[in-house]
Protein backbone atom coordinates (compact mmCIF):
# COMPACT_ATOMS: atom_id res chain seq x y z
CA UNK A 1 0.00 0.00 0.00
CA UNK A 2 3.20 2.28 0.35
CA UNK A 3 4.50 1.51 -2.76
CA UNK A 4 0.77 2.33 -4.52
CA UNK A 5 0.02 5.47 -2.47
CA UNK A 6 3.85 6.80 -3.08
CA UNK A 7 2.32 6.31 -6.77
CA UNK A 8 -0.63 7.84 -6.92
CA UNK A 9 -0.10 10.91 -4.18
CA UNK A 10 2.72 12.23 -6.54
CA UNK A 11 1.50 13.67 -9.69
CA UNK A 12 4.90 13.20 -11.05
CA UNK A 13 5.29 9.91 -10.04
CA UNK A 14 1.55 9.04 -11.35
CA UNK A 15 2.32 10.39 -14.87
CA UNK A 16 5.47 8.10 -15.00
CA UNK A 17 4.41 4.99 -14.51
CA UNK A 18 1.34 5.68 -16.82
CA UNK A 19 3.95 6.57 -19.28
CA UNK A 20 5.71 3.42 -18.49
CA UNK A 21 3.00 0.92 -18.48
CA UNK A 22 2.26 2.53 -22.17
CA UNK A 23 5.63 1.69 -23.35
CA UNK A 24 5.68 -1.88 -22.11
CA UNK A 25 2.67 -2.42 -24.01
CA UNK A 26 2.09 -5.91 -22.65
CA UNK A 27 -1.63 -5.64 -22.54
CA UNK A 28 -1.41 -4.74 -18.84
CA UNK A 29 -3.93 -2.65 -17.21
CA UNK A 30 -2.99 1.48 -17.62
CA UNK A 31 -3.24 2.17 -14.05
CA UNK A 32 -2.99 1.46 -10.11
CA UNK A 33 -6.26 2.07 -8.04
CA UNK A 34 -6.01 4.57 -5.07
CA UNK A 35 -6.55 2.97 -2.08
CA UNK A 36 -9.31 4.31 -0.08
CA UNK A 37 -8.38 3.03 4.04
CA UNK A 38 -12.62 3.77 4.66
CA UNK A 39 -13.83 0.90 2.18
CA UNK A 40 -11.73 -1.96 3.48
CA UNK A 41 -13.03 -4.29 0.28
CA UNK A 42 -10.90 -1.46 -1.93
CA UNK A 43 -7.46 -3.43 -0.49
CA UNK A 44 -8.03 -6.59 -1.93
CA UNK A 45 -8.60 -4.78 -5.83
CA UNK A 46 -6.07 -2.28 -5.11
CA UNK A 47 -3.55 -5.88 -4.58
CA UNK A 48 -4.93 -7.61 -7.39
CA UNK A 49 -4.11 -4.62 -9.93
CA UNK A 50 -0.49 -4.37 -7.79
CA UNK A 51 0.04 -7.93 -8.52
CA UNK A 52 -0.86 -7.41 -12.27
CA UNK A 53 1.53 -4.64 -12.47
CA UNK A 54 4.07 -6.43 -10.61
CA UNK A 55 6.71 -6.03 -13.14
CA UNK A 56 6.29 -2.25 -14.09
CA UNK A 57 5.92 -1.74 -10.68
CA UNK A 58 9.95 -3.43 -10.16
CA UNK A 59 10.80 -1.57 -13.20
CA UNK A 60 9.63 2.01 -12.01
CA UNK A 61 10.46 1.27 -8.19
CA UNK A 62 14.15 -0.29 -8.70
CA UNK A 63 13.81 -2.56 -5.18
CA UNK A 64 15.40 -5.84 -5.57
CA UNK A 65 13.05 -7.13 -2.30
CA UNK A 66 10.31 -6.94 -4.80
CA UNK A 67 11.53 -9.91 -7.12
CA UNK A 68 12.26 -12.47 -4.11
CA UNK A 69 9.84 -15.49 -4.77
CA UNK A 70 8.68 -16.10 -1.66
CA UNK A 71 7.53 -12.15 -1.04
CA UNK A 72 5.42 -12.54 -4.29
CA UNK A 73 4.03 -15.59 -3.48
CA UNK A 74 2.92 -14.39 -0.43
CA UNK A 75 1.24 -11.08 -2.22
CA UNK A 76 -0.16 -13.80 -4.54
CA UNK A 77 -1.44 -15.86 -1.58
CA UNK A 78 -2.79 -12.83 -0.24
CA UNK A 79 -4.12 -11.36 -3.60
CA UNK A 80 -6.53 -14.89 -3.71
CA UNK A 81 -7.28 -14.83 -0.22
CA UNK A 82 -8.84 -11.26 -0.19
CA UNK A 83 -10.70 -11.73 -3.29
CA UNK A 84 -12.51 -15.25 -1.49
CA UNK A 85 -13.09 -13.07 1.70
CA UNK A 86 -14.43 -9.91 -0.58
CA UNK A 87 -16.89 -12.62 -2.59
CA UNK A 88 -18.32 -13.48 0.71
CA UNK A 89 -18.26 -9.61 2.09
CA UNK A 90 -20.39 -9.12 -0.73
CA UNK A 91 -22.91 -11.94 -0.58
CA UNK A 92 -23.69 -10.84 3.28
CA UNK A 93 -24.40 -7.40 1.76
CA UNK A 94 -27.34 -5.84 0.28
CA UNK A 95 -31.55 -5.65 0.98
CA UNK A 96 -33.53 -8.43 1.65
CA UNK A 97 -31.45 -10.94 3.19
CA UNK A 98 -32.67 -12.95 5.90
CA UNK A 99 -30.75 -14.84 8.58
CA UNK A 100 -30.53 -18.07 7.26
CA UNK A 101 -29.35 -16.63 3.78
CA UNK A 102 -26.50 -15.12 5.94
CA UNK A 103 -25.64 -18.25 7.79
CA UNK A 104 -25.82 -20.41 4.97
CA UNK A 105 -23.37 -17.73 2.58
CA UNK A 106 -20.97 -17.76 6.47
CA UNK A 107 -21.15 -21.67 6.80
CA UNK A 108 -20.56 -22.51 2.87
CA UNK A 109 -17.35 -20.50 3.17
CA UNK A 110 -16.60 -22.09 6.31
CA UNK A 111 -16.56 -25.27 4.43
CA UNK A 112 -14.54 -23.81 1.21
CA UNK A 113 -11.89 -22.66 3.67
CA UNK A 114 -11.58 -26.49 4.50
CA UNK A 115 -11.66 -27.17 0.62
CA UNK A 116 -8.84 -25.01 -0.13
CA UNK A 117 -6.40 -26.45 2.84
CA UNK A 118 -6.74 -29.79 1.70
CA UNK A 119 -5.53 -28.17 -1.89
CA UNK A 120 -3.05 -26.56 -0.51
CA UNK A 121 -1.84 -29.66 1.37
CA UNK A 122 -1.44 -31.51 -1.97
CA UNK A 123 0.14 -28.57 -3.64
CA UNK A 124 -3.27 -28.05 -5.74
CA UNK A 125 -3.74 -24.24 -6.22
CA UNK A 126 -6.97 -24.35 -8.66
CA UNK A 127 -8.64 -21.77 -6.33
CA UNK A 128 -5.22 -19.69 -6.32
CA UNK A 129 -4.50 -18.30 -9.83
CA UNK A 130 -2.65 -15.79 -8.06
CA UNK A 131 -0.41 -17.75 -6.31
CA UNK A 132 -0.33 -20.93 -9.27
CA UNK A 133 1.01 -17.86 -11.81
CA UNK A 134 3.71 -16.62 -8.60
CA UNK A 135 4.85 -20.56 -7.79
CA UNK A 136 6.19 -20.59 -11.27
CA UNK A 137 9.01 -18.51 -11.03
CA UNK A 138 9.98 -20.50 -8.08
CA UNK A 139 12.14 -23.59 -7.12
CA UNK A 140 10.04 -27.03 -6.19
CA UNK A 141 11.40 -26.64 -2.33
CA UNK A 142 10.25 -23.17 -1.94
CA UNK A 143 6.86 -24.05 -3.73
CA UNK A 144 6.42 -27.16 -1.08
CA UNK A 145 7.29 -24.81 1.88
CA UNK A 146 4.88 -22.03 1.11
CA UNK A 147 2.00 -23.69 0.36
CA UNK A 148 2.37 -26.08 3.50
CA UNK A 149 2.50 -22.65 5.43
CA UNK A 150 -0.61 -21.18 3.64
CA UNK A 151 -2.30 -24.07 4.22
CA UNK A 152 -1.80 -23.70 8.22
CA UNK A 153 -2.99 -19.80 7.74
CA UNK A 154 -6.11 -21.37 5.93
CA UNK A 155 -6.62 -23.76 8.43
CA UNK A 156 -6.14 -20.67 11.05
CA UNK A 157 -8.52 -18.93 9.21
CA UNK A 158 -11.37 -21.87 9.33
CA UNK A 159 -10.86 -22.01 12.80
CA UNK A 160 -11.30 -18.36 13.55
CA UNK A 161 -14.74 -18.52 11.53
CA UNK A 162 -15.88 -21.60 13.22
CA UNK A 163 -15.30 -20.43 16.89
CA UNK A 164 -16.75 -16.58 15.82
CA UNK A 165 -19.99 -18.29 14.50
CA UNK A 166 -20.12 -21.53 16.75
CA UNK A 167 -23.17 -20.35 18.55
CA UNK A 168 -25.06 -18.57 15.49
CA UNK A 169 -27.72 -21.69 15.22
CA UNK A 170 -31.24 -21.09 13.92
CA UNK A 171 -33.85 -23.35 14.79
CA UNK A 172 -37.46 -24.32 12.56
CA UNK A 173 -40.03 -22.74 14.13
CA UNK A 174 -42.59 -25.48 12.72
CA UNK A 175 -40.95 -28.31 14.32
CA UNK A 176 -38.82 -27.39 17.47
CA UNK A 177 -40.49 -27.66 20.59
CA UNK A 178 -39.91 -24.31 22.86
CA UNK A 179 -37.99 -25.87 25.20
CA UNK A 180 -35.08 -26.26 22.70
CA UNK A 181 -34.23 -22.82 23.57
CA UNK A 182 -31.24 -22.36 25.94
CA UNK A 183 -28.53 -20.42 26.75
CA UNK A 184 -25.95 -19.58 24.88
CA UNK A 185 -28.50 -19.64 22.35
CA UNK A 186 -30.75 -16.91 23.63
CA UNK A 187 -30.39 -14.91 26.82
CA UNK A 188 -33.84 -14.68 27.64
CA UNK A 189 -35.74 -17.93 27.57
CA UNK A 190 -39.17 -16.78 29.07
CA UNK A 191 -39.46 -13.97 25.72
CA UNK A 192 -38.15 -16.52 23.10
CA UNK A 193 -40.52 -19.09 23.85
CA UNK A 194 -42.90 -16.78 23.70
CA UNK A 195 -41.66 -15.28 20.10
CA UNK A 196 -40.86 -19.35 18.99
CA UNK A 197 -45.21 -19.78 19.48
CA UNK A 198 -45.71 -16.96 17.70
CA UNK A 199 -43.54 -17.67 14.66
CA UNK A 200 -45.08 -21.27 14.45
CA UNK A 201 -48.38 -19.77 13.32
CA UNK A 202 -47.03 -17.40 11.27
CA UNK A 203 -49.40 -17.74 8.44
CA UNK A 204 -47.03 -15.53 5.71
CA UNK A 205 -43.67 -17.35 6.57
CA UNK A 206 -44.83 -21.20 6.31
CA UNK A 207 -45.99 -20.82 2.17
CA UNK A 208 -42.20 -19.07 2.01
CA UNK A 209 -40.38 -21.85 3.39
CA UNK A 210 -42.63 -24.53 1.48
CA UNK A 211 -40.98 -22.53 -1.23
CA UNK A 212 -37.86 -23.26 -0.03
CA UNK A 213 -37.27 -19.45 -0.44
CA UNK A 214 -35.31 -20.17 2.84
CA UNK A 215 -33.19 -22.96 3.82
CA UNK A 216 -32.57 -22.99 7.71
CA UNK A 217 -29.64 -24.37 9.30
CA UNK A 218 -31.65 -27.41 11.36
CA UNK A 219 -29.30 -27.73 14.28
CA UNK A 220 -30.02 -30.00 17.46
CA UNK A 221 -27.95 -30.93 20.87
Amino acid sequence: MEIVNYIRTHALNHRQFKNLIAELDQGLPGDLPLHCTVRWLSKGKVLSRFFELLDAVKLFMEQTELSDPKWIMDLAFLVDMLCHLDRLNLDLQGKLKMLPDLVQSVFAFVNKLKLFKTHLQKGELAHFPSLLKASAQATGAIRKKQTARYAILVETLQENFATRFHDLLLVDPFNAETDCLKAPLVKDEAVAELEMIELSEDDRLKPVLRQGTLEFWKTTR
